[in-house]
């Protein structure tokens, strides 16, 4: 009998033992309360000494909680989160699998579980509780936001002070996820674009260009200004459809000219230099955002006073002006020099060789003469034949294929397009 009884107590400790150990249902299919009182999410993650294995159980959780809230509320993108004081927010990265953009508050812990390979986190969040608070922080949003938006249509006030009020509405609306939501999403979008519009139509640039040529080449030919009308100060942006140019202080510089003789500059608000706390603000406002000062500049081909040969003149001059003005005259802002030998010979039978050399300087002419470029190498063209006529032109013809090819593009270069 009594040998019964032991037998019996080992039997009852190991049962009570084994359902201390068995895994609890939630970790295979999360609970479901029929009253719709509380919504429950669930996450795992890998064990990892190494890793904050737990905290990112924790949050892939809260992530599935939200997501669950989500689906009562509206869908919407997908985010990484985090679990802070203020409540479970986006922006966490750990070894995270679930991702939710919803803020959630006042959820609580139900129980944690750890097998030899995974811990599991259950929480669960009062859904009719959150909806009634989250209705109430809303509307109060709601109504910051749209002070705001007043502000930034107010005519009275300074265009930096305008934008400022309007990036505080769009801030705002992204820290509640306004956005994602149908019920304010319409309103938002057309409440700010309004506001966006109404400020630009405020903003006026003036810019006053110069009735100096410019030319190709030579950025330091351009010169214009810019300067705001009124007391505007908004971060400006210029760009260009060739060459490079930017904003310094009250002037537009030119960087590079580029090779296009028309060019199209166009002043615009630098958004990623305005102070914002979402990228998604910076986002809406260069999607929205219109205003702009445009204006079209003419560059002329730099002029080129040309010293060679007159034998080669007429040669040179077709080649060259591809990229340049050409003239004898004085007055260029650039001048090639050129020393060029030509010789010829005649054999005892008649044939006729010739052979041109030459070397070429660039110059810019200014107060001072400022050598852009210099061969460092002559180039030579040379023919035989029976005719001396067809040895000078085929001669010719082989020095100006290697003026092409080997000086030309050195001659562009040398400039700065």
């Amino acid at each position: 009998m009594r040998k019964l009884l032991l037998l019996l107590s080992a039997f009852i400790l190991a049962s009570c033992g084994l359902r201390k150990n068995a895994p609890p249902s939630w970790i295979n299919g999360k609970p479901i309360d029929t009253s719709g009182v509380y919504v429950y999410g669930v996450g795992s993650s890998y064990i990892n000494p190494n890793t904050a294995y737990q905290k990112a159980a924790r949050s892939n959780a809260l992530a599935d909680l939200a997501q669950e809230v989500q689906s009562e509320i509206y869908d919407e993108t997908k985010l990484l989160q985090k679990e802070d004081a203020g409540g479970f927010n986006s922006a966490f990265e750990s070894n995270t699998t679930s991702t939710s953009a919803l803020r959630l508050e006042d959820y609580e812990l139900v129980e944690s579980y750890a097998d030899e390979v995974r811990f599991y986190t259950l929480y669960r969040l009062n859904l009719q509780s959150f909806l009634r608070k989250k209705a109430l922080q809303d509307a109060e949003a709601m109504e910051w936001i749209n002070g705001k938006f007043l502000e930034a249509k107010d005519g009275q006030l300074s265009a930096p002070v305008r934008l400022s009020a309007l990036i505080d509405a769009l801030d705002k609306a992204y820290d509640y996820q306004l956005f994602g939501d149908i019920k304010f999403k319409t309103k938002l979008n057309a409440s700010a674009t309004e506001a966006l519009r109404n400020l630009e139509q405020s903003m006026v640039v003036a810019l006053l260009i110069p009735e100096e040529l410019a030319y190709l080449g030579l950025p330091a030919t351009f010169n214009a200004q810019w300067q705001y009308v009124g007391r505007d100060q908004i971060p400006m942006i210029i760009r260009s459809s060739s060459g490079q140019f930017i904003l310094k202080e009250r002037q537009i510089q030119c960087l590079h000219t580029g090779h296009e003789a028309v060019v199209q500059l166009s002043i615009n608000w630098d958004w990623d230099n305005i102070q914002s706390s979402h990228l998604a603000t910076k986002s809406w406002l260069k999607n929205k955002g219109q205003w702009n000062q445009g204006m079209v500049i003419n560059f002329q081909k730099p002029s080129l006073q040309l010293n060679c040969p007159d034998e080669l003149r007429e040669a040179l001059t077709q080649s060259l002006s591809q990229f340049f003005a050409v003239q004898t005259e004085d007055g260029a802002q650039l001048g090639l020099e050129s020393s060029i030998d030509l010789f010829t010979e005649t054999s005892n039978r008649g044939s006729h060789k010739v052979i041109i050399e030459g070397t070429f300087i660039m110059t810019a002419v200014e107060e001072y003469v400022d050598v852009l470029w210099k061969s460092s190498n002559a180039i030579e063209g040379s023919a035989i034949s029976s005719s001396k006529e067809r040895a000078m032109q085929s001669a010719k013809n082989a020095f100006l294929e290697d003026f092409n090819y080997f000086v030309l593009p050195q001659l562009q270069r040398s400039l700065d397009y």
